[in-house]
C-alpha cells in the first residue's frame, strides 16, 4: 500500500507523519471536488441527506461525512463556526464537533456540545514533541451529543478512517493498547464513542453547551506560553 506524507503544523512546526491511503479509497478527492460540498452549509446538507428518510438515515450521512470528508487536522484557529469549518474542509475535535452539531440541527436532529477533560495522552503521536510536553494536561474535549429515540448519544468523528487505520497499523496513539484497538469509529444509532473519551480525567465533572464558550474560557486560562505552543485563535 502506498504511503504519503502527511503534515501538521503547529505552533510554526511542522511534524511529519507517515499518512497510508484508505484501502477502500486509494486515491482520495476532496469533497469539495466530488461536488459534495455546496456554497452553504444548508445546501450541503440537503446534498448529503438527500436519499434519507428517517432522523437515523441522515445522521449516518451527516456522521460519515463529518468523520470522513472533513480529516482529523489541527488549525491555528479552535473557535471557528461550522461553515468556517465547512470551508477549512478540515479540522480537529472541536472543529468537527460544531460541524456535526449544527448539521445535525439542520435537519431537525437537536444536537449539544459535551466538553469533557481529558489527559493530553489522547493525543500522543499526534503533536510535535514539544508542543506535548507544554500541552494543557488535562484539557478540553470537544464531541457532540445527538438526540435520537429519546435519548441523547455521543456521536463523535475526531478521527477519519484513514488516520484510524494508519494509528492501528503503526500502533500509535490509542493503538498502542490492547483494549482500545477494537473500538469502533462505525455509526450507531446508540452513539459513538472516540477514542479521546478513553483518556478522561479523573474525578473531573463534563460540560454541556450550545457552543465553544467553555473552550474559549479554558484557553483564556492557559498562560501565554503554553497558548503559543498549542493551536489556539
Amino acid at each position: 500500500m502506498k504511503e504519503s506524507l502527511k503534515s501538521f503544523v503547529i505552533a510554526g512546526m511542522v511534524l511529519t507523519g507517515l499518512a497510508g491511503c484508505s484501502l477502500l479509497k486509494p486515491e482520495f478527492v476532496s469533497a469539495r471536488e466530488s461536488g459534495i460540498i455546496e456554497n452553504s452549509l444548508k445546501g450541503t446538507v440537503e446534498n448529503i441527506t438527500r436519499d434519507a428518510n428517517t432522523p437515523e438515515e441522515r445522521m449516518e450521512k451527516i456522521f460519515y461525512f463529518v468523520r470522513d470528508q472533513i480529516p482529523f487536522d489541527f488549525l491555528d484557529n479552535s473557535l471557528m463556526s461550522a461553515e468556517e469549518v465547512l470551508a477549512a474542509g478540515r479540522g480537529s475535535c472541536m472543529h468537527k464537533a460544531v460541524l456535526l452539531a449544527e448539521m445535525a440541527k439542520e435537519v431537525g436532529i437537536p444536537a449539544r456540545l459535551h466538553f469533557m477533560w481529558v489527559t493530553k495522552e489522547a493525543l500522543r503521536d499526534l503533536l510535535h514533541p514539544m508542543s506535548y510536553f507544554f500541552w494543557a494536561n488535562p484539557f478540553l474535549h470537544t464531541y457532540p451529543e445527538v438526540k435520537l429515540n429519546g435519548r441523547w448519544v455521543p456521536m463523535e468523528a475526531t478521527f477519519d478512517r484513514e488516520l484510524h487505520e494508519i494509528l492501528l497499523k503503526k500502533g500509535l496513539n490509542f493503538a498502542r493498547y490492547p483494549e482500545r484497538r477494537e473500538i469502533s469509529i462505525q455509526f450507531s444509532k446508540s452513539g459513538v464513542i472516540g477514542a479521546q473519551q478513553l483518556t478522561a480525567a479523573e474525578g473531573e465533572k463534563p460540560i454541556y453547551a450550545d457552543d465553544l464558550t467553555p473552550l474559549k474560557e479554558m484557553i483564556e486560562s492557559l498562560p501565554w506560553f503554553k497558548r503559543k505552543l498549542q493551536p489556539w485563535a
